[in-house]
């Protein structure tokens, strides 16, 4: 596993490159003690450090990741209905606790943002989690579940298109504009809040323009969520402090990059 040391020593090298922005992704990040070490040692290297949870440990932990540095926050947020989100999170987290957590962010200065995973479960409840997103002035994003680490029964059971909600911000907004990041739709709403909308499967327009360079757990660098044979390992130039090895494997990773998804077909 790697520590924050380590951590640190890789955003180190990756600032050289040009990398500045920093997203924490799990499982959930929470979970490990030394969250707020990693932050500290990422961020004295970065213009910007992100982190996604779903929650749960967010109303403990808002005081430690702002101390060490934490920038915003993506927490999940997938109904305000108790009984589907018990549902949608097989009882494990109280829905209390996580809007508490993100008060509490919202309450030390943490920006936060919300993702919605539409669901056939869910789907109808788009605009009271816009509501409640509209009420704290967080924007949104609405993602489409896609196949990937999910069971295909859960996946055929769950899966929804999301036209309903694109065609209901295209008439509410009263702006419109697409991130350089993965060609992401924004639309801006009068109340100020924006929703992004990430469909990503089948997307080709999305893996164009996808820029991402991903460290796994176990220590190694991605350049496509989708692909798992292409990949660097890094643990070891990283455990001896190598930079001349860690610089060759950033431009190894970033050389496997191609578009997964492509107009006629992968």
């Amino acid at each position: 596993m790697l520590t924050p040391e380590d951590y640190g020593f890789i955003s180190r090298v990756a600032r050289d490159l040009g990398i500045k922005y920093y997203k924490l992704t799990g499982g959930e990040p929470l979970v490990r003690r030394d969250i707020g070490r990693i932050i500290h040692s990422i961020k004295k290297y970065a213009e910007e450090i992100s982190l996604v949870t779903n929650g749960s440990l967010l109303l403990y932990k808002a005081r430690e990741l702002t101390d060490a540095g934490l920038d915003r926050v993506n927490v999940s947020l997938h109904s305000v209905n108790p009984e589907v989100y018990r549902y949608i999170t097989g009882g494990a987290i109280l829905l209390e606790r996580v809007i508490k957590g993100i008060d509490k962010a919202l309450e030390y200065g943490i920006r936060v943002k919300l993702n919605y995973l539409a669901l056939r479960s869910n789907i109808n409840e788009f605009q009271k989690i816009l509501g409640f997103a509209e009420t704290r002035g967080l924007d949104l994003n609405v993602i489409e579940l896609i196949p990937l680490g999910v069971p295909v029964e859960v996946y055929r059971r769950e899966h929804a298109s999301i036209d309903q909600i694109i065609n209901y911000l295209e008439k509410k907004a009263v702006g419109k504009y697409y991130r350089e990041l993965q060609n992401r739709p924004v639309y801006v709403l009068d109340s100020g809040v924006k929703v992004e909308v990430v469909i990503g499967y089948g997307n080709y327009f999305f893996c164009a323009k996808c820029t991402r360079i991903r460290l796994t757990p176990d220590g190694y660098l991605k350049p496509c969520l989708y692909v798992e044979n292409l990949k660097v390992g890094i643990v070891d130039v990283v455990k001896s402090r190598n930079e001349d090895g860690l610089i060759k494997a950033f431009r190894e990773v970033t050389m496997l990059r191609k578009p997964y998804f492509q107009p006629h077909g992968r």
